[in-house]
């Protein structure tokens, strides 16, 4: 059964999805502990930036007008429903991931797929407050089951706010990336989102949290690293590796500009840092 790891923080501006996408990205096409594994990226954020991130603007938008997004998976087309199907708790059934996913590319017997979001699922978060949101969360519980018996790893790049989104993310995960930034209140973010956590944990079980430490300095080590990492609460879940700040990190666009494909100064450096942190974490999660 593939893990299940969301990348989430409270705090914006923590460069969440930038980690996501090139974690996911590299899981991919390099051989971690010389493993090839399939993986799925989901991307649940109603800004849909890690779509852009990986997709061409005008493939993007044909699979938003075919309903192959994240929305599909939460709520049915009303215009394809089964009349013969009834939506009673326990017969809620989302699509197959076969029929939304989209291939990014293959690599070495390895593959990325990839899960777009839609500015649509706003709407749905707007509406949450008033409706029923169980139909949805069996929905997601299902999909993300069936997404275990396909891939070796999944990553879910969760929004940073807490709602329905953030609930079932945590709630279906094994594990969660804390990107964090070596900002002012950058240990009280950790604390809420410690907390928040917790807060969505399923019986005795949470999923268990990795503190990445991202755009650090190249050279030292910054005052908010150092307070976090001495933190006895945090220690243990800080991950030894920290993704430095390299410009080829900047946000990818279009399928270009990821750091395995980057030209820019030092570039180099930066994919073994990259590879640094996806192998720790590989070994943090066992996937």
């Amino acid at each position: 059964m593939g893990a299940v790891i969301t990348v989430m923080n409270m705090k914006g501006g923590v460069g969440k999805t930038t980690v996501a996408a090139h974690l996911a990205g590299i899981s991919a096409r390099y051989l971690l502990g010389s493993k090839p594994r399939k993986v799925l990226v989901i991307d649940y954020d109603p800004q849909f930036n890690l779509s852009q991130a990986f997709l061409q603007p005008k493939t993007y938008f044909a699979l938003e007008r075919d309903r192959k997004t994240i929305l599909s998976v939460l709520l049915d087309d009303d215009v394809n429903l089964n009349p013969y199907q009834l939506q009673v708790p326990g017969n809620h059934i989302p699509p197959k991931a076969a029929d939304l996913v989209t291939r990014i590319y293959s690599f070495q017997g390895a593959h990325l797929d990839l899960l777009p979001s839609t500015l649509d699922l706003m709407y749905v978060a707007l509406g949450q407050a008033t409706g029923n949101t169980a139909p949805m969360e069996e929905r997601f519980s299902k999909f993300i089951e069936e997404c275990r018996t396909l891939y070796d790893l999944v990553y879910i790049d969760c929004h940073p706010a807490g709602s329905l989104f953030t609930k079932t993310s945590l709630r279906n995960s094994d594990h969660v990336i804390i990107p964090v930034a070596p900002q002012r209140y950058a240990l009280r973010g950790i604390g809420l989102m410690m907390n928040f956590i917790n807060s969505k944990k399923v019986g005795h079980t949470s999923p268990a949290p990795h503190i990445l430490f991202n755009a650090t300095p190249r050279v030292g080590i910054s005052s908010e690293e150092l307070q976090i990492r001495a933190t006895p609460e945090f220690t243990a879940h800080c991950m030894k590796n920290t993704l430095k700040k390299f410009k080829a990190f900047s946000e990818p666009e279009a399928g270009m500009g990821f750091t395995w494909a980057s030209r820019k100064p030092y570039s180099g450096e930066a994919l073994s840092n990259l590879l640094n942190v996806a192998n720790e974490l590989m070994m943090r999660t066992g996937a």
